[in-house]
């Protein structure tokens, strides 16, 4: 499996603009035949769910939830839908794939894709920098499909003034709302895979509000402050688990252990002014429960948190620069399951493949990096691994604070209650 040398060295940057449908559309008709691509791949036998569970899931679960919780977010995927010429269903499939991945039941054996595929995130406060911004930054691991045939866009997104929304730049494949990102009021998002036995498959209780945690990253960088984003983090209903690392320009970050009942809260050290995760749950409280265990089957993330750390550290006391943290991001220990994952076509799978719960891993790699600068509103990213990606800086513009603007379009109740 190689990159075709026909396809460019970046990503398509995509950019939309205007109400939550014509958004979507624009995305929809700039990244048509990259959005039916990832539609026809994950509709491939094996790859997420059975294609009848996943038909009444999509239909019966995601769809009125998300009508319900989140209407704007709909608009914009009907319009993706309409713009590529598929259908709503493909778009909200595409939107779920995590969770469909993850439904933990004996009717969905071991997925092919993206379930035991990972990620390496961190956030870096100013006095960690060399320029005094605050970073968030990832490695993003997922099916080397994705990097090899282009399947990614940068997606940047400037919502109606009417809608009181800052604007977004997001790394995200073609068809979704969303994986990582930023927004123009200096708030930032990544992210990591989590398994636990809490994960559940919603088809047998179609009456609970869930939707797909996906939706939960695009939906955190539309608030206009950290307090409203991690109340929407408490509240939002899911099935599956994910970690979220949140930093935002103020100079504050956290990451965010989630599983359908909890979120466990995970600080870095104070002095330390960052704080790095992969792939596996750290939280002592969760760690010390006997009614819920991390599914994790094991692999590159006991070993990628502390590789970045080893990187880093040296730079820690205002010292950090990208150039220095995309080399740390380039460590290859283990490769090529490393910090920086390469494709393994033929993994030697003869000693660990047939142990009970190995899962089946497709060729992964590090489909892009991308290092979110919070205070000055740019993204610098590359395509494929940080190692011999060419990294391009883009530059946000969007306003700066929603304090006044949300009122004025909020219409005549703009009281909040005296109790929640």
């Amino acid at each position: 499996m190689r990159a075709n040398p026909d396809i460019s060295p970046a990503y398509q940057h995509v950019v939309v603009r205007g109400l939550p449908y014509d958004r979507g559309y624009q995305h929809g008709q700039q990244a048509m035949s990259k959005v039916k691509a990832n539609v026809e791949y994950y509709k491939r036998p094996g790859k997420l769910a059975e294609r009848d569970l996943m038909h009444k899931i999509i239909n019966e679960v995601y769809i009125p939830n998300v009508t319900a919780h989140y209407p704007a977010g709909l608009e914009e995927m009907r319009g993706i839908a309409d713009g590529a010429g598929v259908s709503l269903e493909d778009v909200v499939l595409l939107n779920a794939r995590y969770d469909l991945a993850r439904l933990n039941t004996d009717e969905t054996p071991n997925q092919e894709d993206d379930q035991a595929n990972e990620c390496t995130s961190a956030f870096f406060l100013k006095e960690t920098t060399v320029s005094g911004d605050v970073l968030n930054a990832q490695n993003w691991d997922m099916s080397a499909r994705l990097w090899l045939t282009d399947a990614i866009i940068y997606l940047e997104v400037h919502p109606d003034p009417s809608e009181a929304k800052p604007s977004l730049f997001l790394v995200t494949e073609a068809g979704q709302l969303g994986r990582s990102g930023m927004n123009s009021l200096g708030m930032g998002v990544t992210a990591n895979s989590l398994m636990s036995t809490e994960d559940y498959s919603p088809h047998r209780k179609t009456n609970e509000p869930v939707m797909p945690i996906s939706l939960l990253r695009r939906m955190i960088l539309e608030c206009s402050h950290l307090s409203e984003a991690t109340t929407l983090i408490q509240q939002f209903p899911r099935h599956v688990s994910n970690n979220l690392t949140l930093a935002t320009a103020e100079g504050f970050g956290l990451c965010l252990e989630i599983t359908p009942s909890r979120v466990y809260k995970v600080y870095g050290n104070i002095d330390d002014g960052y704080l790095i995760h992969t792939n596996h749950f750290t939280d002592k409280s969760f760690l010390a429960r006997d009614t819920v265990q991390d599914r994790y089957p094991g692999g590159s993330s006991w070993h990628r948190r502390q590789r970045l750390e080893q990187g880093i550290r040296p730079y820690r006391h205002g010292l950090l620069s990208n150039e220095q943290l995309i080399k740390a991001f380039s460590d290859h220990l283990s490769y090529p399951e490393a910090l920086c994952c390469h494709p393994d076509d033929h993994p030697l799978d003869s000693v660990i493949g047939n142990l009970p719960g190995y899962p089946f891993r497709s060729a992964t790699a590090t489909v892009a990096c991308v290092i979110y600068n919070l205070s000055q509103g740019a993204i610098t990213t590359c395509k494929g691994p940080p190692c011999q990606g060419v990294f391009k800086t883009f530059h946000l513009e969007g306003p700066k604070s929603l304090v006044g603007v949300q009122l004025k379009n909020r219409g005549g109740n703009s009281e909040r209650p005296e109790v929640p």
